[in-house]
């Protein structure tokens, strides 16, 4: 019996997404249906439902995702498997009234009982029926569109009455709804369309065919990237467009990106509806101003405007409304922005001064011009000069964001009570001239070069949370009562070259970042008098500091400490065997540590013997392990000639990390504890072959991969495509715009100590891929079968930096080493059965000489975790793709391309397959990739993790790694 509640108006918007996204998907329709991805979806959560107890199912996810479709793929699918099923659809605008509940609960008795003549009286009795008729029964019921629990409630009393095997699926967008139901509930969210999925979706509106017609794809492709893979605007976009000319989609795009779409924000602003007032409030904040910015520099200051963040953003995430990223980044859909910017506007649609909310340059323009802003709370200016002085600004600010501020001081009339953020970089503000706003959390004053001295502020801003002080090159002295700001957490004054006074004592119990990364001229310390937990990270290479005082013992929290310059040596106190929780020792330069220190009754002989045993015994990453170094000569790190690693560093029974960048002179990387992860090495060209063999099956070893497994597919040599390699000048930027861009994808500082977890990673100058990789290939991607589950799996990746004059490069012209300074953003992405998702985000490569090989591996259980929705039956197609998004070249000189890609993983040769041998070559051993470099920022988006390889800010001479 198919349920009346499923059948679909033709009329109506959902059934529009429905009918071509899956719909009812009668078995006709099912491979369609397929084709966009409901049919991975739909087994995922089959899987879950099938291996869990949880009766109550939840499908999640914002509006116009295909909550709906899914819902009733499910159905369809399973319902014949229960004694009596149901489909309510539209439940929540249904059960807005006793009407409309008593309706409601008469269709579900009728339909699952098969008495239409079934009548419940009222609500109360409804769900006493339901109860004695339906516990015995085996059900399947969905509940489609539900944001509220009390709706199930009016419908079913408690939930916890059901037959064994009854399953409650229910679409919502927000994830909060069957918390109290515990182990009881189950959640899946609903992700979106992949790029391939949403052309497909997308060509059967406007082409009304699988795919686009070849002189449109250009423009499909820009739909395709505006959408974001939400179906519902797929949809209506592609029937708008729809046998329109290509001027009519070019300005349809422009008009698309500019103003919402009626029909798309007409169901989005369903859950915007839904929220109180103060939340409504929160979301057009994060819309307007704080899309990508930090969580908790949000929070502070929707807090002091009296917004109760706290429970509100989190509100806003369960609703789908805003994610969060793993670095507590806030981030929200483009659309879902769009249609906040447009209920703004819908304030006073002719008159911008009047909206609550302007971020258009005209707008704020003539609201400055007339001096109509005396309910302003955040003001966000960059670059504008005054004619004059600035005689007013409101004293209502929460925000004041001025990027380039021309004058030294603020208004004497500035009288804020409630300023929580200044921000005024690259300006002309001189401090001692700031009054006292007690209320500031957040103050940025980098790259300020009229600032010379850091004033007293534990009196005029006791509250300051996070001080930024970065590139202020005039910067001479701090007064010395900052070192007791008891609300400071992060402070960071990287790059003051002229600093030469710092506080004489550091007395904060909130300090939690203190960054004097390339101070050259600070050579003190301060004292540390008492225990400090809280100090996580601390960054003190490139100063002068060659002696850290023995106080230096109460940093006892201490996680991660980068010390030590090519210029001076730093001699380590015995005190640092004492911080347990020292997890990664960035050493740069020649760095000494202390010999014979008594720790009990053992002796520390040897600088690193006796680290393992005696101290940091949580310590697992370890850059520039200079001690390790064999230096023949007196003679610096960087500089030094038969520079070698000594085989103590086996000694190092938990170290995960190794960083050595830029050695000419480096010869051998010996043999690392089996707890090795990750070994970087730019630019050290003089690496041996036999050594970087061994590492790279060191690392096969650990990941458990057989060096001597053969490809199922092909018999004898790797076959492998023919390809000179052309260089994407579309993808070229200036050094100023990739700027832009690793500002955006650099994360937070609480990064920096984060844990990713059992990945492998090695970054070295090399020309081949090893040959047990058992699949090779010359081009940008590569291809293989699976069995039922993914199998571990490593990749190895060849960049040649080729000239920039040769439009094509031919891996035989590759030279070892080239006069420039290349960066680039790479894209690794995976394709399961046509399904295509980031492998990784956005891996960035920096400051590369020359070329190399990048080895990245997961374990099994990691890709079945993150890829096993994706795989269907016993044989799985996969493809491995990368590409270089965007790339820059300090010299002009050179372009990177990618030679060659290999995959390490067990295959399976797929029945009546045929492998096509046209413009294939073998690869033998004799040919030459020449050596390359390596990625310094690999960002985990959406399934692998984040790894910075450049230390606390990016630099065009050199290289430094931040795992």
């Amino acid at each position: 019996m198919e349920p009346n509640s499923v059948s679909e108006d033709q009329g109506s918007l959902q059934s529009r997404c429905s009918e071509v996204v899956g719909g009812d998907i009668p078995k006709s329709k099912q491979n369609r249906a397929d084709r966009f991805g409901i049919n991975s979806r739909v087994k995922t959560i089959l899987s879950n439902i099938e291996s869990n107890e949880a009766h109550v199912i939840g499908i999640y996810g914002p509006d116009g995702i295909g909550k709906t479709t899914i819902a009733k793929a499910i159905f369809n699918k399973t319902c014949d498997h229960f004694d009596g099923f149901c489909y309510l659809e539209n439940f929540r605008e249904k059960s807005g009234t006793n009407d409309g509940v008593i309706e409601l609960q008469e269709t579900l008795l009728s339909e699952i009982l098969r008495d239409k003549n079934l009548k419940v009286g009222n609500k109360y009795r409804g769900t006493t029926m339901i109860k004695e008729r339906l516990s015995f029964i085996r059900i399947l019921l969905v509940l489609d569109d539900v944001d509220k629990w009390v709706q199930i409630e009016n419908l079913l009393g408690r939930c916890d009455w059901f037959a064994s095997g009854s399953k409650i699926i229910i679409t919502t967008r927000d994830k909060h709804l069957g918390a109290t139901l515990g182990k009881c509930f189950s959640a899946y969210k609903v992700k979106e369309l992949d790029q391939d999925e949403a052309l497909e979706l997308f060509s059967m509106h406007a082409f009304q065919s699988n795919k686009p017609k070849k002189d449109y794809l250009e423009l499909a492709n820009q739909v395709i990237q505006y959408t974001k893979g939400l179906p519902l605007a797929l949809v209506i976009m592609g029937a708008d467009l729809c046998g329109r000319s290509k001027p009519e989609w070019k300005s349809a795009i422009d008009k698309y990106e500019r103003i919402s779409n009626k029909e798309i924000q007409k169901v989005l602003e369903i859950s915007y509806e839904g929220l109180d007032e103060i939340e409504q409030d929160i979301f057009l904040d994060i819309a307007s101003f704080f899309k990508g910015f930090s969580k908790k520099y949000a929070m502070d200051i929707l807090d002091s405007c009296d917004l109760n963040p706290i429970y509100g953003i989190q509100k806003l995430i369960d609703k789908c409304l805003i994610s969060a990223d793993q670095y507590e980044k806030l981030y929200m859909n483009d659309f879902l922005q769009q249609m906040g910017k447009d209920i703004v506007r819908r304030e006073s649609p002719q008159l911008p001064r009047k909206h609550s909310r302007l971020w258009r340059y005209e707008d704020v323009l003539d609201v400055l011009t007339e001096n109509t802003m005396k309910n302003l709370k955040f003001l966000v200016v960059s670059n504008v000069d005054i004619c004059g002085d600035l005689k007013y600004l409101p004293n209502g600010l929460r925000v004041l964001d001025w990027h380039g501020f021309p004058l030294s001081s603020l208004p004497s009339n500035f009288r804020p009570q409630k300023l929580t953020v200044l921000n005024m970089p690259k300006s002309r503000v001189i401090l001692y001239k700031l009054l006292e706003y007690k209320s500031l959390t957040h103050m940025n004053f980098s790259s300020c070069n009229y600032i010379t001295e850091l004033p007293d502020l534990s009196f005029a801003t006791p509250n300051i949370k996070q001080l930024t002080l970065s590139e202020c090159m005039k910067l001479v002295k701090v007064h010395d009562s900052n070192g007791c700001l008891d609300k400071l957490e992060s402070w960071d004054l990287t790059g003051c070259i002229e600093l030469k006074i710092l506080p004489s004592y550091i007395m904060m119990t909130s300090l939690k970042f203190l960054i004097l990364y390339e101070c050259k001229r600070v050579g003190r310390f301060p004292d540390i008098p008492k225990e400090i937990k809280i100090l996580k990270f601390l960054s003190l290479a490139y100063t002068a500091i060659r002696e850290l005082p023995s106080s230096f013992r109460n940093l006892i929290g201490i996680e991660r400490l980068d010390i030590g310059s090519y210029f001076y040596s730093c001699h380590l106190p015995s005190s640092i065997y004492k911080l347990q929780y020292l997890r990664k020792l960035s050493l740069h330069g020649n760095v000494q540590f202390p010999k014979d220190v008594e720790i009990g009754r053992q002796a520390l002989r040897n600088s690193y013997g006796g680290f393992s045993k005696y101290g940091f015994l949580m310590l697992n990453f370890v850059k520039y392990l200079t001690s390790c170094f064999h230096l023949s000569k007196k003679c610096l790190l960087s500089g030094s000639e038969n520079l070698n690693l000594q085989d103590g560093i086996m000694r190092f029974n938990g170290l995960h990390f190794l960083l050595i960048e830029d050695s000419k002179f480096l010869k051998k990387i010996p043999k690392l504890p089996e707890s090795i992860r990750s070994v970087y090495a730019p630019n050290c060209i003089s690496l041996n072959l036999q050594s970087l063999r061994k590492l790279f099956l060191q690392f096969g070893r650990n990941l458990r991969c057989p060096p001597n497994m053969k490809c199922s597919c092909v018999k004898g040599n790797v076959l492998v495509d023919s390809h000179s390699h052309q260089i994407d000048y579309s993808s070229q930027r200036s050094l100023s715009e990739f700027f832009l861009i690793e500002e955006e994808l650099r994360p937070t500082l609480d990064a920096y100590l984060i844990n990713f977890g059992e990945r492998y990673n090695i970054i070295v100058p090399e020309k081949k891929i090893p040959k047990w990789f058992n699949h090779q290939s010359i081009e940008s991607s590569i291809s293989f079968w699976v069995g039922p589950e993914f199998p571990t799996f490593a990749f190895c990746i060849a960049f040649h930096l080729v000239s920039s004059k040769d439009s094509n490069a031919n891996n035989d012209k590759c030279s070892a080493r080239c006069d420039d300074v290349i960066s680039w953003v790479c894209v690794v992405n995976i394709s399961i059965n046509g399904h295509k998702q980031p492998f990784m985000q956005q891996p960035i490569f920096q400051c590369l000489k020359c070329d190399h090989l990048w080895f990245y591996g997961v374990p099994h259980s990691q890709v079945q975790q993150n890829f096993g929705n994706l795989m269907q039956g016993d044989r799985n197609h996969v493809e491995v793709s990368c590409k270089t998004s965007h790339w820059t070249s300090e010299y002009e000189n050179f372009a990177p391309v990618i030679a060659r890609i290999g995959a390490h993983v067990e295959c399976i040769y797929p029945q009546n397959s045929i492998i096509i041998h046209n413009n294939s070559q073998n690869v033998h051993e004799n040919i030459e990739l020449a050596p390359l470099l390596p990625p310094f920022s690999i960002s985990n988006g959406s399934h692998m993790n984040h790894v910075n390889l450049n230390g606390l800010r990016h630099r065009r001479t050199s290289t430094s790694c931040n795992p």
